[in-house]
């Protein structure tokens, strides 16, 4: 049997989640080396050399390395290279460090745009959770690369380009799917998205409010986590939309959430990024019909028939909103099928293959495995 080596810098939340379900739907001996969850800059800047440390305590060779986005891959291997040698080695980026938003007032903090950019290049094979997110990035290299005082090389870039494919994450959906626990009453729309600047609450807020002094009828789920800087704008809504709101605060155990996700009607999204999008498919995979942005990684997720739903600025979510709550909505079964074409059962297989070829010197195959 293949032995792999996966290094997780940040064991918490959807990463954790996610290297649960590779080890459970994939036939490897893998031996994981993991930081516990934290600040995510101390993880970029010291991961790579704590993660070598302790596969000094680990016996043994290995005939593939995976690693993600928040480890300094080029030097864990300048570390490591008396160890592992030429182990071919993969750097899934969950997100990037590039197009990630920042805050209003904050500055683009170059280096750590370097580290995803040299990991890259270390890679054998960097690997993408949408061809979004790929695409996101490559594009933003080359706009960098045509400023002064850069630190990167246009051969650089299209070497990346050139060995790049994309991998989508694998869902399980048991906690979602299920009989519908909607009511009949008014629409109910949803928020399972964290509450931080970066997915907009501030919009979800002003168009929910704009929605109830027009007189429409509808009730409201707040879920998702908070995070670390939770903006005042979901306590603000709560108060203005009274008995309106369903449910507020996080969601702590899968069950409760699953509930909440089938009592619901239109999941709404008012992000200023997706690089895939799990709390959507989440809400697609239990009935909840789609009420996002058209760009970001939506279009991949939403069915090309049902793209009518994005939309692309203010006055067309509201004009989206407004016809889903007048008028009848849409079948429900489309979005479902679209959301299970991510649980493990499908990307699973897809998973082992690319890994295979990895350990085998024979991937990625072409322009990517999207």
């Amino acid at each position: 049997m293949l032995r792999g080596l996966f290094l997780q810098p940040f064991d918490g939340g959807s990463h954790r989640v996610f290297l649960d379900g590779l080890l459970r739907h994939t036939r490897f001996d893998w031996t994981v080396l993991a930081l516990p969850p934290g600040e995510w800059r101390k993880r970029m800047r010291r991961g790579a050399q704590e993660l070598a440390e302790r596969l000094e305590e680990v016996p043994g060779s290995f005939d593939f390395l995976v690693t993600t986005d928040l480890v300094d891959l080029a030097a864990f291997l300048a570390f490591t290279r008396r160890r592992l040698g030429g182990v071919p080695a993969m750097v899934y980026f969950h997100e990037n460090q590039v197009t990630y938003p920042r805050l209003k007032g904050t500055k683009f903090n170059s280096w750590f745009g370097q580290v995803n950019y040299q990991s890259a290049l270390a890679a054998d094979a960097p690997v993408f959770n949408s061809e979004f997110h790929r695409d996101d990035l490559l594009g933003a290299l080359r706009q960098l690369e045509r400023e002064p005082n850069n630190w990167l090389t246009s051969a650089g870039i299209e070497a990346i380009a050139a060995k790049s494919a994309v991998l989508p994450l694998g869902l399980d959906f048991a906690h979602v799917e299920g009989p519908g626990e909607r009511d009949g009453g008014p629409p109910v729309l949803l928020w399972n998205h964290r509450w931080e600047f970066d997915k907009a609450p501030e919009l979800f807020e002003r168009a929910l409010r704009r929605l109830a002094d027009e007189g429409l009828a509808f009730r409201v789920v707040i879920a998702g986590e908070p995070g670390d800087n939770p903006s005042p704008a979901l306590w603000r809504l709560r108060e203005a939309l009274g008995e309106r709101v369903l449910h507020f605060g996080y969601a702590e155990h899968r069950a409760e959430y699953g509930r909440l996700l089938r009592r619901s009607d239109i999941a709404v999204s008012t992000t200023r990024h997706e690089f895939f999008g799990i709390g959507m498919a989440e809400a697609m995979a239990a009935g909840c019909i789609p009420c996002a942005p058209r760009r970001y990684a939506y279009p991949e997720l939403v069915p090309a028939a049902w793209h009518g739903l994005l939309w692309d600025d203010e006055p067309g979510l509201l004009a989206r909103l407004r016809t889903l709550l007048t008028g009848p909505l849409p079948p429900r079964e489309p979005f479902r099928a679209a959301a299970r074409r991510f649980a493990w059962s499908e990307v699973g297989p897809r998973w082992q293959e690319a890994l295979e070829g990895l350990a085998a010197g024979r991937f990625p195959a072409g322009r990517g495995a999207a």
